[in-house]
């Protein structure tokens, strides 16, 4: 339980928040026919707005890792993928090489050690972004099953769910294609024992 704990840090907190804040909005939205937000007071922040978005954060992002996210990786590992990202890797050469001069050190170990920093925050945005745009559609279904009677989706939240997770993708593949650059090619193990 304790280490349960410590794997939620502040910053995956924050970032659990920022996501459960469009769970919110998505779901006021869906469930009332005019969006008046100025309705929406100091204490119900404080004591029902943030609460349910740490939880639905928190809730979506953890599906999201388990159940849909594992589906991305599949197709991103896939031969067909690194042959297209060969290809078109979406980050140019020059960028790749700018990067790893930012992030170069004079002791190997400290480099390793800083690019796997660069690259764990460069995969906590793509999350949060597909956090965020999960968060959209999650916040919508809940209104509409807890409303049935619940109003056509709104058309601006529609289209940001869809530049998230354009987004996301984009970003997700230019990730890809530096760890491509990074990481050593896998050592073959010999069928000898």
């Amino acid at each position: 339980m304790e280490s349960l704990l410590k794997s939620f840090n502040l910053g995956f907190l924050l970032r659990s928040v920022f996501s459960g804040i469009f769970f919110v909005v998505s779901y006021y939205v869906a469930s009332n026919d005019h969006a008046d937000f100025t309705q929406i007071c100091d204490k119900t922040v404080l004591r029902i707005v943030l609460p349910v978005a740490l939880f639905a954060g928190v809730t979506t992002y953890g599906i999201h890792r388990s159940l849909l996210y594992p589906l991305f990786e599949f197709g991103f590992d896939t031969q067909c993928c690194k042959n297209w990202r060969k290809r078109f890797s979406l980050i140019s050469d020059s960028t790749i090489q700018t990067l790893m001069w930012r992030w170069d050190q004079p002791r190997k170990d400290i480099n390793q050690i800083r690019i796997n920093q660069h690259m764990n925050i460069w995969a906590d945005y793509i999350h949060l972004q597909f956090n965020s745009a999960n968060c959209i559609i999650a916040g919508a279904l809940v209104a509409r099953a807890i409303n049935r009677g619940g109003h056509s989706p709104y058309c601006p939240l529609i289209c940001l769910t869809f530049i998230l997770y354009v987004a996301a993708l984009v970003s997700n593949w230019r990730h890809h294609s530096l760890l491509d650059y990074v990481r050593p090619p896998p050592t073959k193990h010999s069928d000898a024992a």
